[in-house]
């Protein structure tokens, strides 16, 4: 929700926001609303509530909300997801609807996984079943796997930098590897160093970096990490939301600032259904009633309040 007012801007443009107010929500006067990263990791706690955590069952659950939830036309919706939803819709079965992608779609859904598998084998299953139905590039699925097993020793708050050697690719691999080590000195040393003068892309290999960088190399706090995170500018909302799902883990929900959960307002999921799955999912309770339906009068109220919202940029604000 934080994230989602910025995204496209390029850092330099963000800074000169965030010197005239402290990061707030400001999508509608004090407040924000959910982003499509939030609303995947709804969508995979349903799942594994809705399946126990079996791999087969999860996968149904998963790619059965995906088709529902792209008929309710999104706002902001990754392009190779609308694709792997579409497939989805047409018939392709779930574990070959994916298109070849390293699009961010899989990784910003992985931190829960994480936090709720029950070993490293269902871990890597559970987060390989959620990549393949949207993108088959293996990067994809690396990079969520990244996500997953990092969320997960952020919980027991035992850090092992081994998990970066399984990623296949040598150029992601360093580049996670810098990030998680902090080699790169400070923050505007590594996004120069990264790459990141014009924003993070919607590239997996370049966002899991970054947020890495946000949740691990932050002393100053919470609020510090998602600043960062925003602050790199690009795909704010996904980058923000990798990192939100990882200083979960660490810290739990009392570990979130308080005011900006009040100010996200939203509909049909709210921070108050996100709260009745998240403990539905922890007691083993079916999840609460999903009104999917409802989702396309609020997705088109919102793609008309994000397009004045970019309208107005071309104003300069």
């Amino acid at each position: 929700a934080l994230g989602r007012p910025p995204e496209g801007l390029g850092p330099e443009r963000i800074a000169r926001r965030l010197r005239s107010r402290p990061l707030q929500h400001c999508l509608l006067p004090g407040r924000g609303l959910l982003s499509d990263d939030t609303e995947h990791t709804a969508m995979i706690a349903r799942a594994l509530s809705e399946s126990g955590g079996d791999v087969e069952r999860f996968t149904r659950s998963f790619a059965r909300q995906l088709k529902r939830w792209v008929v309710g036309l999104p706002p902001g919706i990754g392009f190779a997801t609308l694709r792997g939803a579409l497939r989805l819709l047409f018939g392709v079965r779930p574990g070959q609807s994916g298109v070849p992608s390293a699009g961010n779609g899989p990784a910003m859904r992985a931190a829960i996984v994480g936090v709720c598998a029950k070993s490293d084998d269902h871990l890597v299953d559970l987060v390989r079943a959620s990549t393949r139905i949207t993108h088959s590039d293996p990067r994809a699925e690396d990079g969520a796997i990244v996500v997953a097993r990092l969320a997960r020793q952020l919980a027991s708050t035992r850090l092992d930098p081994s998990i970066i050697d399984e990623i296949r690719d040598d150029d992601f691999r360093a580049r996670v590897r810098h990030a998680w080590t902090g080699e790169y000195g400070g923050f505007d040393e590594y996004r120069a160093s990264a790459g990141y003068d014009n924003g993070v892309s919607g590239f997996i290999v370049h966002t899991v970096p970054a947020a890495i960088f946000c949740a691990l190399q932050t002393s100053a706090g919470v609020r510090s990490a998602f600043e960062r995170a925003i602050r790199l500018g690009g795909d704010t909302d996904t980058t923000a939301a990798i990192v939100g799902g990882l200083l979960g883990a660490r810290h739990g929900a009392s570990g979130l600032p308080p005011d900006w959960i009040a100010g996200v307002r939203d509909w049909p999921v709210s921070t108050a259904t996100l709260w009745d799955l998240a403990t539905a999912l922890f007691s083993g309770r079916p999840p609460p009633p999903q009104r999917w339906i409802a989702a396309l009068p609020r997705n088109l109220g919102v793609t008309a309040l994000l397009f004045a919202h970019v309208t107005l940029r071309l104003f300069g604000r």
